[in-house]
This record gives C-alpha cells, structure tokens and sequence, in this order.
C-alpha cells in the first residue's frame, strides 16, 4: 500500500499527565501507531483532561493525597502492581509510586497543547511523562517546563510566554471541561475521527485492533 493509499486516521488522545494508566496509554498507543503505519496516516491530538482541576497551583503531597483516596493499603498495592504488569505489556517499566508531588497539570496541558502547533507534541509528551513518572519533576513548575519545551526544540521564551497567557489558560480550562461535559470521566479516553471513542489503557496489540474497527466505521478520506 503506497502512502498515497493510506487513509487518514485522527486519533484524539484525551489525557492528563499525573494519571499513570495514560503514561501507559500513551505508550501503548506509540506502539500501536507503529503497527498501524503500513495502513492509516495516523494524526494523533494530545488533549487536555484534569482529573483534579481543583489541586492548589502549588500542588499537594501525592502520598497523603492517595492515602486519602484510597485508604485500603492493600487496594493502593493492587493497584501498583496492575500498573507494573500494563507497562510491561506496552512495553516498558516504570514505577507508579515515584513521584512525590502531585501538581496542578493546566500548566503541563498548556505546553502539551503549544507542541501540537510546533509539530512536536508526541515527542514533548513522552518527554514531560518520562520527566514526571521516571524522574519525579515538578511539572507543575514554569521553569521545568521551559527546560521541557526546549529540549522539545520548542522556542523557550515562547513556551515561558504562553505559561502566563490568559487565553492560553482558558483555552486549556475551556477544552478540558469540554470534555467532562461530553461523557469523558475516565482517561485515557481515544477519540476516533472526532466521531467515536473508548476509555482505557489497552495492550498495543488489542489498541491497534481497536482503532483499526473504528477507523472502520468512521472512515475520514
């Protein structure tokens, strides 16, 4: 199948940085887009979600804060456990109980979003996850996120600017409530050529599988 066959497949991957399943998500969906390459020009869209839009701007101690949420030790441990076994199947390994900070993520979303116009969201969101999950950064943090940004290849003062940008702020409160409006209550959430969707981290496998039925039925030529 030459490139000029492939139809296009847009795939909105509605999300929110301090949610583990959509670290395993995003990269189960990597890899699934991998597979799908001989068969769809697949156009994915970053978009934004806060599961706590009301966490303070400087943030909250995500130990207490889950303690707090789940209060059953043995559930929180479950629960890490399932998260180490679905990295693994989307190929990678990453330990959910890293980070000690839980920040408030429109500012993460913002940069997220600026990436998208540069053309370097996927590679901007894999590097701002990595930076939260794997190294505990504060991706709450202007600063943090500039560093983010430029080595994103993004122009720092830029991405510095459009932190402070009050339209750029309501934008990202406007598309993320959006989305709590439309049904969405659980990310990750794949939005299939704005037509059709379904939540969870799938295995690459089954996620390709997925987005191969639903390309099906809302083809976009």
């Amino acid at each position: 199948m030459t490139a000029q066959d492939r139809a296009r497949l847009l795939v909105d991957l509605v999300a929110d940085p301090v949610c583990p399943w959509c670290y395993v998500g995003l990269k189960a969906f990597m890899a699934a887009k991998e597979r799908l390459k001989n068969e769809f020009i697949v156009l994915p869209r970053i978009r934004a979600y806060q599961l706590n839009p009301d966490t303070p701007a400087e943030g909250v101690d995500r130990q207490a804060y889950y303690e707090k949420k789940f209060p059953d030790e043995g559930q929180r441990a479950q629960m890490i456990h399932q998260l180490k076994a679905a990295a693994l199947g989307a190929g990678f390994a990453f330990d959910p109980s890293k980070p000690a900070h839980l920040p408030n993520t429109l500012k993460a979303h913002q940069i997220i979003r600026l990436a998208h116009f540069d053309g370097a969201q996927e590679r901007l969101a894999l590097a701002l996850y990595a930076a939260y999950w794997d190294e505990g950064a504060d991706i709450g943090d202007d600063e943090s996120l500039v560093a983010l940004a430029a080595a994103a290849g993004l122009d720092a003062e830029n991405a510095r600017q459009d932190l402070k940008n009050p339209k750029s702020i309501a934008e990202i409160k406007s598309e993320a409530e959006a989305f709590r409006q439309a049904g969405v209550t659980g990310v990750p959430t794949f939005i299939v050529n704005e037509r059709t969707g379904f939540a969870g981290a799938l295995p690459p496998a089954r996620l390709a599988e997925t987005l191969r039925e639903a390309a099906a039925a809302t083809r976009v030529q």
